[in-house]
């Protein structure tokens, strides 16, 4: 039997290769990898006759083997194998490539289930392409199913993972069920158990919904009673109170080399007011990609540093907190207010025009003299790396620190006990009525307007047949002197849908439509070292195309970036599709993002959004409003805040979060979450640190 907290490699069957790719997608415990959730689900339950199934269906076939060969090829080490079934209407063939081994596997007059979708060929009739194959005299793993489709790495295919899970749900001891029936019949939600079997081995649509609203309320629950506590526990010990000098606030905006919108002055002067207060502020400042938070950040630093006291600047990676700093420098270079960076491979001091690299003894004197502006990564969360005087934190993408982490900075940390005041910054856009039932009294402050001299950048919808246009239009860039992103969804190529990965394109773009340019390739599993220098040669000109995963969409500011191509621009939410646009349009440049599709008639209606506005928060409305509660479109649905299975419309759970939390709260039995199965996970899910 195997247990919720044992190490996923307990799994018989689960080998050394299986163990690496598991690792890699942050798979270490059985908690772990029932709590990753499927990318999507494809539906194969629907089994068709040859004759009635039609061109495009997504259909199953049962047959039986009439024809079993390997066809000729003119490229070495290709391999195409054809297999032809017949049933009482028909014949049809499906092709394999690159499977040999199902020469071995299938047998004649064999009966075998085909699941995938039908194509016409106008010589050959109906074909299927590399459709699921499985004997048709066993327990399917895939065929005939609503069939879960998980993210993979390494060799780890889809038929090794779903065998897996299907031998360790069968072999669990499942963990005890922390919510009481009551409360589940409160609000319609299964058990525990029920939930992750819906959502592993799916008999409908809607218990798979059922599945991932369970383990969405129990994210957003835990997230209510933490922040709970730290309002709690942040009004009971209370806070330095701060008061500005107006004529320097004054001087300091007059020295900045642009003029302030009117949401930045808003925004500040609502953060002053805020920390003149006795109890500490909590704010929420979200802006808009481009829109100017990190210069708001600058002012409260510097007005903090103005009155004795320290701030310190946290983000979630070392290349924005390195952007941070020097941002701050050059903010504060007429002031002569020193930066300190600290992340887990740099100490170094900013003063003026100068810098130098600390030592470790140096780095802690600074520290314990206080009255300092330091900007870091999470490095600066460890026991001694924050002065005693740290009057304001200010924490940049705030959903991608764990809480556990965010609560250490209120804790025991000020020589008088005092709270530090905290401003959360994010560039998810949150529609208020979303913000007011997610974070409570927190206060939030918005920033819509752009920087004078932004122009409007100019995005298209492209078909996949189209593209060709846009990387045209790229290559013209190029020769101006400009940069060019192009994202692609997925790492490496993935078994179903056609969507190229980012090392494959990297290397077509090379010998097509960049040939004689030099490509760079960015993913999140490089290491960080290798990611720097990756950047670094691309704000330099000496890869001017950068192909890249999702791991530029937040705090990447390349001025000449001027174009942005986005592949399989179907896979991604719009709040996502607008961050990835927000790399570009950062100058007075004009800027052009392409939004490259495959998708159906719903793709294109969601797709076209972006073309019809530049407003993130318009966007992120229309996206609440677009997606229904039973929508399952795969990984643009999850991972928003940090959470693995809560969504922006999960507006009623995240009520019932806050109400439950707020009771659990209020009662004087203390609420262990901690044992809860989920803990752990939302622990590390709510902790993305590069």
């Amino acid at each position: 039997m195997l247990k919720w907290e044992e190490p996923a490699t307990f799994i018989k069957g689960a080998t050394a290769s299986v163990r690496k790719a598991w690792r890699t997608l942050g798979i270490e415990t059985i908690g772990d990898l029932f709590l990753t959730i499927p990318r999507r689900y494809d539906d194969f339950s629907r089994i068709c006759t040859i004759r009635d199934c039609q061109n495009g269906d997504v259909v199953t076939l049962k047959g039986k083997v009439v024809e079993c060969r390997k066809l000729p090829s003119f490229r070495k080490r290709f391999v195409i194998v054809r297999v032809k079934i017949q049933d009482e209407t028909g014949t049809m063939s499906a092709n394999f490539f690159n499977q040999p081994w199902i020469l071995d596997d299938i047998q004649l007059d064999q009966e075998i289930y085909l699941s995938g979708k039908i194509k016409t060929h106008p010589t050959y009739g109906k074909q299927m392409q590399s459709p699921l194959l499985e004997a048709a005299d066993s327990t399917t793993l895939a065929a005939a199913k609503i069939t879960p489709v998980y993210g993979l790495s390494g060799s780890l295919v889809q038929k090794t993972y779903r065998r897996l899970i299907q031998s360790a749900i069968d072999q669990l001891v499942w963990p005890k069920d922390p919510f009481s029936p009551n409360m589940l019949v409160r609000h319609k939600l299964p058990a525990f158990e029920e939930a992750i079997r819906s959502l592993h081995v799916p008999q409908t649509h809607e218990a798979i919904e059922q599945g991932r609203r369970r383990l969405a309320f129990d994210e957003l629950l835990m997230l209510q009673l933490n922040l709970g506590r730290t309002r709690k526990e942040a009004n009971v010990l209370g806070a330095p109170r701060i008061e500005a000098d107006i004529d320097f606030v004054k001087s300091f905006v007059k020295e900045l080399p642009f003029e302030l919108t009117d949401d930045q002055r808003k925004a500040a002067w609502a953060a002053m007011k805020d920390m003149q207060e006795e109890h500490p502020m909590l704010r929420l400042l979200q802006g808009d990609v481009g829109s100017g938070k990190t210069v708001v950040a600058a002012l409260l630093s510097a007005i903090i540093k103005r009155v004795g006291q320290s701030a310190a600047m946290i983000a979630p990676t070392e290349v924005l907190a390195k952007q941070h700093a020097d941002t701050f420098r050059r903010l504060f270079q007429h002031w002569h207010i020193p930066v300190l960076l600290v992340t887990r491979t740099t100490k170094r001091l900013f003063d003026g025009h100068t810098e130098e690299d600390l030592s470790e003894s140096q780095l802690t004197s600074c520290i314990e003299q206080g009255n300092i502006v330091l900007v870091g990564t999470h490095a600066l969360l460890q026991p001694g790396r924050l002065p005693k005087d740290l009057a304001l934190a200010i924490i940049d993408e705030q959903h991608r620190f764990g809480v556990q982490q965010r609560e250490g900075l209120i804790r025991d940390l000020r020589a008088d006990k005092k709270t530090p005041h905290l401003l959360s910054m994010t560039a998810t856009p949150i529609p208020r009525s979303l913000a007011l039932t997610i974070f409570g009294d927190l206060h939030v402050s918005t920033l819509k307007e752009k920087p004078a001299g932004r122009l409007p950048i100019k995005t298209q919808v492209l078909l996949e047949k189209d593209q060709e246009k846009a990387f045209v239009y790229a290559k013209k860039a190029v020769e101006r002197d400009e940069r060019v992103f192009v994202v692609c969804p997925l790492i490496d190529p993935s078994d179903v849908l056609g969507f190229r990965a980012v090392t494959d394109e990297c290397k077509r773009l090379q010998k097509t439509d960049f040939e004689g340019i030099t490509v760079g390739l960015l993913h999140g599993r490089m290491k960080k070292e290798e990611k720097e220098e990756a950047l670094k040669d691309f704000i330099s000109g000496k890869t001017p195309v950068l192909v890249s995963t999702t791991v530029i969409e937040v705090g990447v500011d390349v001025p000449d970036a001027t174009v942005m191509i986005i592949e399989g621009a179907e896979r991604f939410g719009l709040a996502q599709l607008h961050q990835l646009r927000g790399r570009v349009g950062r100058s007075t440049k004009a800027s052009s993002c392409f939004l490259i599709t495959q998708g159906d008639e719903h793709a294109l209606k969601r797709l076209k959004l972006l073309e019809a506005t530049q407003d993130g928060f318009r966007l992120a409305e229309a996206d609440l409003r677009m997606r229904g509660a039973g929508e399952l479109s795969g990984t643009s649905q999850t991972g928003w805040l940090g959470f693995r299975a809560a969504r922006f419309s999960d507006i009623d759970l995240m009520a019932a979060a806050c109400e439950e939390a707020q009771a659990l709260l209020e009662t004087k039995e203390p609420v262990h979450e901690e044992t809860w199965p989920m803990y752990r996970e939302f622990r590390d899910a709510t902790n993305h640190l590069e």
